[in-house]
């Protein structure tokens, strides 16, 4: 299967590659569960985490065409922007047969189009609220940032997060992801946890 070179913690994470999978991740998809839909304000996801929930249909088919996806199906995948909670739920359930899939070089391009995106609100997160005493954004260790940007990505990283980053500690960040524990998921855990014990 085709991988990025960069952020690969994150194109893991967020769906695997197995026909059949409530995470296959190459068909339009819902993360959470239909029973619970009006709890979950999960969008309309295709590809690696291409929620289209807080996009505009505009914003969402530029992103898709620019992944080499043709202009009718990008189309139709992009009339689910701005859905979520049940609303995403029925669309996915309604329409992903009638979409179908998108290939893993489409998958790729539309991850490493986005992907970008997390990175520069991950550094504006982490340069607002760092505080006194913090390592520049750029000095911050590899695998930390990989970190930091997969947690923005998936929306689990917050305010009080930021100082087990700040001072360029793989051990202090470890800490924090073993005290969070599964809260964000258990393979989510694991990889972030196993990707920091890798780098002490």
């Amino acid at each position: 299967m085709s991988e990025p070179k960069e952020g690969l913690l994150t194109f893991r994470a967020e769906g695997n590659n197995f026909r059949g999978s409530r995470y296959y991740s190459r068909v339009i998809h819902w993360p959470g569960h239909a029973s619970a839909c009006q709890g979950d304000a999960s969008g309309v996801t295709i590809g690696r985490g291409f929620d289209m929930g807080s996009r505009t249909t505009a914003e969402s088919r530029s992103y898709l065409i620019k992944a080499g996806i043709a202009a009718e199906k990008a189309e139709k995948i992009s009339t689910g922007s701005r859905l979520k909670f049940c609303e995403a739920e029925k669309f996915v359930r309604q329409h992903k047969n009638e979409i179908g899939e998108i290939t893993e070089l489409q998958q790729l391009m539309l991850f490493e189009a986005v992907y970008p995106e997390y990175v520069n609100k991950a550094k504006r997160f982490y340069n607002k609220y760092k505080g006194a005493n913090a390592v520049a954004w750029r000095e911050l260790h590899p695998v930390l940032k990989e970190v930091f940007i997969d947690m923005r990505y998936q929306g689990a990283m917050t305010i009080g997060y930021v100082s087990s980053f700040k001072r360029n500690e793989i051990g202090s960040a470890l800490k924090l992801i073993e005290s969070i524990g599964s809260l964000y998921g258990k393979d989510r855990y694991i990889r972030r946890r196993e990707a920091l014990k890798n780098a002490l």
